[in-house]
């Protein structure tokens, strides 16, 4: 294994378990044994946890911006866009996850400065974006809602991640289907 698909492999594997277990919820040991490397190569690349959680945000956050990207481009339809956006959040549903920001976000407490600052940033691109999508829809007659487009993103973002929280609980991905269903159809 090279050394760009070493560390690739670390954050993959560590993204898996930080979305199925929370950050506190593996040791580097975990990731060694699954990815069939040392423990001191994981150090080589991420010296401490704190580097490894600065990595992994870092790297969902540019990820997430790169969807995003690819959702405006596919359409010009903002009511598409939401749809797509929920197919986002919709992915970890299917393996019982939650997303990255989500799970980071349940053990903020003990990550470090950066790492929260990144997860705030993370979100803070969701709100953006799904904020000029609603007030452009609103705007061209494609969604309807009172009210402000920067409070409906937040409610809007919230309900997701609480969705993706309640289908992890019940291991039902309908009970996300159901919610997303309901925020689609409360916009029409």
């Amino acid at each position: 294994m090279n050394k760009n698909n070493t560390e690739e492999a670390i954050l993959d594997t560590a993204q898996s378990i930080v979305q199925e277990f929370g950050f506190n919820g593996f040791s580097y040991a975990h990731i060694a044994k699954i990815v069939g490397i040392r423990t001191p190569t994981i150090h080589y690349y991420f010296p401490n946890k704190e580097d490894l959680g600065e990595a992994l945000i870092e790297r969902y956050h540019r990820n997430f911006i790169s969807s995003l990207a690819q959702v405006d481009t596919e359409t010009q339809n903002n009511l598409e866009k939401l749809r797509k956006f929920i197919l986002l959040y919709g992915g970890p549903v299917k393996d019982y996850c939650t997303c990255m920001g989500v799970m980071l976000s349940t053990d903020l407490a003990s990550l470090s400065i950066k790492t929260q600052e990144g997860i705030a940033q993370l979100f803070t691109t969701n709100l953006e974006w799904l904020e000029r999508v609603l007030e452009q829809g609103r705007r061209e007659g494609q969604l309807n809602f009172k009210g402000s487009a920067d409070v409906l993103a937040h409610q809007f973002l919230a309900s997701l991640q609480g969705a993706q929280l309640i289908a992890r609980s019940y291991r039902d991905h309908n009970k996300f289907n159901l919610i997303t269903e309901g925020l689609i159809s409360a916009l029409l």
